[in-house]
């Protein structure tokens, strides 16, 4: 068996261990975005909201106007984009705790970025470079996003402008194929956690508008 055909093998599992949702029609992005409500974070949060902020934990509540913002900012103009980007954040975060990779501390904020796709965020956000002082050299670009504020940013970029994402992110209809097609080829997340990943995007998409 070739690892293509694995892989293959592996994902098709993946999707057989969820309860799929009802094939729909790609929507159209159009106009503005959808903003999220308080009650619908919490709902796609599914109950794991921090009761308050203090040092990189942030509770719901504050967290909403960074996220909501993120989501104009970059346009996630379809409720699949918006559920990729919530879901793939509190996943990576541990449901908003966390802003550094607990192991590598040049990785982080909300959505756990890696240095080198912190590096391509910034190289295509011409506004943020003026924050980075020795750009585009500087090793330290997680802290100087989470001192700016600007954690929820590179992920919501990541989810529809990413190297090989915009396809993918297109076509993110609500379905678990369609997670599974932009997870495995847009954010790359690993094979073992596909299944708990498709998981919390199923809560978060029946969570939001």
């Amino acid at each position: 068996m070739t690892r293509f055909t694995s892989l293959i093998t592996i994902f098709a599992l993946a999707i057989a261990t969820i309860t799929l949702t009802t094939a729909a029609p790609v929507p159209t992005p159009t106009g503005t975005p959808t903003l999220l409500t308080i009650d619908e974070l919490k709902a796609a949060a599914n109950g794991t909201c921090p009761p308050q902020t203090s040092g990189e934990v942030i509770s719901c509540e504050d967290a909403l106007p960074y996220i909501n913002d993120a989501i104009n900012k970059y346009n996630l103009a379809t409720r699949g984009q918006r559920a990729a980007y919530i879901a793939t954040m509190l996943f990576e975060s541990g449901n908003l705790k966390y802003n550094h990779n607990l192991v590598n501390a040049h990785q982080g904020t909300r959505s756990m970025l890696p240095q080198p796709s912190l590096e391509t965020f910034v190289s295509a956000n011409a506004d943020i470079q003026t924050l980075v002082a020795t750009y585009p050299s500087d090793t330290l670009l997680v802290d100087i996003l989470i001192n700016n504020h600007l954690d929820f940013l590179p992920g919501a970029w990541w989810t529809v402008s990413g190297p090989n994402c915009p396809g993918r992110a297109a076509a993110l209809d609500g379905t678990t194929s369609a997670f599974l097609q932009w997870e495995i080829d847009c954010i790359n997340g690993g094979v073992e956690t596909l299944a708990q990943r498709a998981a919390v995007f199923g809560v978060v998409y029946q969570s939001i508008h």
